[in-house]
């Protein structure tokens, strides 16, 4: 028996993303191409390592004990590479980012493959965080980066702190899909409004929405997260304005999508200590790449449905 290792990471990407079409995205190869290689690893092995079910490829037993194997193999070496970097003059380190759901989501996870690409010896942990006790935590260097939402200009940075714009995105007007569509704003007044915190950048946005309706109708339903009001407005609870990022791969057909050119944008900034985010550290590295990677790849996470 002979596994040629160079397949190993395809059918770890298929056990990691639950198919092979998912796979052959990720890999950016054809799935026929990815389920050739698959056959190949079959033959070497005389076992079968997928089952195809109707709702996606499965790994068998032997699939799994090879995908294990693969994931032990991908271990160690980023442990060579992060261990040969400072050999080779590249910056190392570990860069904590704090942040919230959808960037998270949509940018953050996705942007591991290109920084492991990009500086090996960097190690990147995320953490889902609320502002207000993050930004301690970044005040006692507990946290090297935090990633905050702005409702159009932001303000100043505290002391000793620079806010580095990672991106702009545009707000959406989500509404159930069986509430009148919204052409102009005269149509806003026949909505009704899902409430969210005013101090919030969403809730700022929708209060300059909502700002020249005379009388505005509010539901008794209250959101935070972002996800929560995609799904009160699919169960028809209200209307609500949100971030694209926010809006995901798959939009419930129960919700209508309206772009809002005219009310700005969601501003996304990370936040670092101005004197530890040089181009020679970590972090700094680590805002530079991601700033480039948002730039090179907005098609990445949609923002340029709305646009």
């Amino acid at each position: 028996m002979h596994i040629d290792p160079r397949r190993l990471p395809l059918l770890l990407t298929v056990q990691r993303e639950g198919g092979i079409v998912a796979a052959a995205d990720v890999l950016r190869l054809s799935p026929s191409a990815v389920s050739q290689q698959i056959r190949k690893m079959e033959e070497e092995v005389g076992l079968d390592l997928i089952e195809r079910t109707p709702s996606g490829a499965i790994l068998t037993p032997a699939g799994m004990i090879l995908a294990q194997s693969a994931e032990r193999i991908e271990t160690e070496l980023s442990d060579v590479t992060r261990a040969l970097s400072p050999m080779a003059g590249h910056v190392t380190g570990i860069v904590d980012i704090g942040s919230f759901q959808t960037l998270i989501m949509s940018v953050l996870i996705p942007f591991l493959g290109e920084l492991s690409r990009s500086a090996p010896g960097i190690d990147l942990r995320l953490s889902e965080v609320e502002e207000t006790p993050a930004m301690a935590a970044l005040r006692a260097g507990r946290i090297d980066i935090l990633a905050l939402e702005r409702d159009a200009t932001p303000g100043p940075a505290p002391r000793g702190f620079t806010d580095t714009l990672l991106l702009d995105e545009p707000w959406v007007l989500a509404t159930p899909s069986h509430a009148p569509a919204v052409s102009s704003e005269d149509d806003l007044a026949a909505l009704t409004w899902l409430r969210t915190p005013a101090d919030t950048a969403g809730g700022k946005a929708t209060m300059r929405l909502t700002h020249g309706i005379a009388h505005p109708m509010w539901s008794v339903h209250t959101y935070y997260n972002y996800g929560a009001a995609l799904l009160m407005v699919a169960s028809g609870l209200g209307s609500t304005v949100l971030p694209s990022l926010a809006l995901g791969d798959a939009i419930p057909e129960q919700v209508r999508l309206t772009p809002l050119p005219t009310l700005g944008v969601r501003r996304i900034l990370l936040r670092h200590r101005t004197h530890l985010s040089g181009p020679e550290t970590p972090t700094g590295q680590v805002i530079e790449l991601l700033k480039r990677w948002v730039s090179d790849n907005p098609q990445s996470w949609g923002i340029q449905q709305f646009t």
